[in-house]
């Protein structure tokens, strides 16, 4: 008899958590453009900085999530996430948004790296990760739709 199926429901909300960041990007970078004060080139350098530390706790951990287990990852993934993207939506200091996204970005790659790899170890994996495409999507989407109601600021993105 083979063992019962885990659920599929956690990954995908790490994934969406994990994911969510790299959909609102251009939200986050255009907010910093007309909010902070940066050039728009300086706002594509907080933004890429965000996407290459993301890449980076992804590529570190990929490998590794089998050998530590996925809770632990998980919850440091998360919680970098809560406190880097935190940091960024309570501070308009650049220095101060520009570490919150390194962090939030670390563990954003860190939960997404987590997730897939969970993702990839279940029964039927596709079916998995298009719930989890599906559910980064529409929380972004949704998102995207009930942002610009409720003000401007670089904030927001971040809290959000």
């Amino acid at each position: 008899m083979s063992p019962r199926p885990r659920a599929a429901w956690p990954l995908v909300a790490v994934f969406t958590a994990g994911y969510l960041a790299a959909y609102l990007l251009p939200t986050v970078v255009g907010r910093l453009d007309a909010h902070l004060g940066l050039t728009t080139t300086q706002a594509g350098l907080v933004g890429s900085a965000l996407l290459l530390s993301s890449a980076c706790a992804g590529l570190a951990l990929a490998g590794r999530v089998e050998r530590y287990g996925a809770r632990r990852p998980a919850r440091v993934g998360l919680l970098l996430v809560t406190l880097g993207y935190g940091c960024a939506s309570l501070t308009a200091t650049v220095p101060l948004v520009l570490a919150g996204v390194v962090v939030g970005g670390l563990g954003s790659g860190t939960a997404t790296a987590v997730a897939v790899a969970g993702i990839a170890a279940q029964r039927d994996p596709h079916r998995t990760s298009s719930l989890g495409l599906l559910s980064v999507s529409a929380t972004a989407g949704a998102l995207y739709l009930t942002m610009p109601h409720l003000g401007g600021g670089h904030r927001l993105p971040f809290a959000s």
